[in-house]
């Protein structure tokens, strides 16, 4: 009778390990999308690693680069409605470190969130530029379409097929492997590395 360890060994076997040839592949896109950024964060914007201090500014320096980690795994992994999400959170802390690098803290008269601090922040003096706004706006749809279940409710067909960018590969005659919101992750990511590079990279 195997242990329990072999047991789960086995089902993690049957679960992910044929999962290994695409995995790569994502991960050479990925390369490729980034301009090899997302191989390794740290090295591509070594300004964000910063000490443990009292500061909020070197924490959102610290939770962008982490967060950055994350969105790279899960498009390599494939779960891009996650490396969705997880790339709104890093343009959205973006701002806010951007925010009070200039202005001090955040005003406290409502919740900031993508959208509140792409257009009702005063960026007058900071580094965000209207390119970088612009870029910026184009993570709202897809982030607030898989955060808040938009699509789901805009179009409930396409949603539940994955979305109109899902990804589609023939695995054999009458197999396929569907990937829910790859279009819209691969999207999202260009459009996150783009902003990180514009600030970080090469920062010091």
């Amino acid at each position: 009778m195997p242990t329990e360890t072999e047991t789960y060994e086995q089902e993690y076997e049957s679960r992910f390990a044929w999962r290994k040839t695409r995995q790569v592949g994502n991960l050479k896109e990925l390369a490729e999308i980034t301009h090899s950024n997302g191989a390794d964060p740290l090295k591509a914007f070594p300004v964000l690693f910063t000490p443990s201090s009292d500061d909020p500014k070197d924490a959102l320096r610290w939770s962008i680069l982490m967060l950055t980690y994350e969105a790279t795994e899960c498009y390599i992994f494939g779960d891009f409605q996650s490396c969705i999400l997880t790339c709104g959170a890093v343009v959205e802390r973006i701002l806010k470190l951007e925010y009070e690098e200039i202005h001090g803290k955040l005003p406290k008269n409502r919740e900031w969130t993508l959208g509140r601090c792409i257009h009702k922040l005063n960026w007058t003096g900071a580094r965000i530029t209207p390119e970088i706004l612009e870029l910026a706006k184009r993570m709202i749809e897809p982030r607030n379409n898989r955060a808040h279940a938009l699509l789901e409710h805009s179009d409930p067909r396409v949603a539940s097929m994955g979305g109109s960018e899902r990804g589609i590969e023939v695995l054999s005659s009458g197999h396929y492997q569907i990937e829910p919101y790859r279009g819209d992750a691969k999207a999202v990511i260009a459009v996150t590395f783009e902003i990180l590079a514009q600030l970080y990279k090469g920062a010091s």
